[in-house]
């Protein structure tokens, strides 16, 4: 499943996402499981949120492009403008988070 994400920074009210996991063409996703194992060949169906414009299979594959909220007050302020770094190809599994986040400080053991 090839998988688009949108990155859309949380309101402070606002849960972040986990990124979604995929068993084949089943799309798991903010608690909610989408088959889209009946979606033939060729076509292109518009979607609801969370996903974003249509959803389609061309070359036996199913393309979702979904929204994908992130905690910006733990990610860094400046993330990737480039739309290939929110693209994967996921076939089992789950889909990685391509979200840059603010590095931890580490804390030695006598506390400073």
């Amino acid at each position: 499943m090839k998988i688009i994400l949108n990155p859309i920074a949380a309101l402070p009210n606002e849960q972040a996402d986990t990124p979604p996991t995929v068993d084949g063409d089943i799309l798991n996703y903010r608690g909610q499981t989408y088959d889209l194992s009946q979606l033939p060949e060729g076509a292109e169906v518009e979607a609801e949120s969370p996903f974003v414009g249509s959803i389609k299979r061309e070359n036996n594959q199913v393309e979702v492009s979904i929204e994908f909220k992130y905690n910006s007050i733990l990610a860094e302020p400046a993330q990737s403008q480039n739309i290939e770094d929110y693209t994967f190809i996921v076939a089992q599994g789950n889909c990685p988070n391509p979200i840059v986040f603010k590095s931890v400080p580490e804390v030695s053991e006598d506390g400073n």
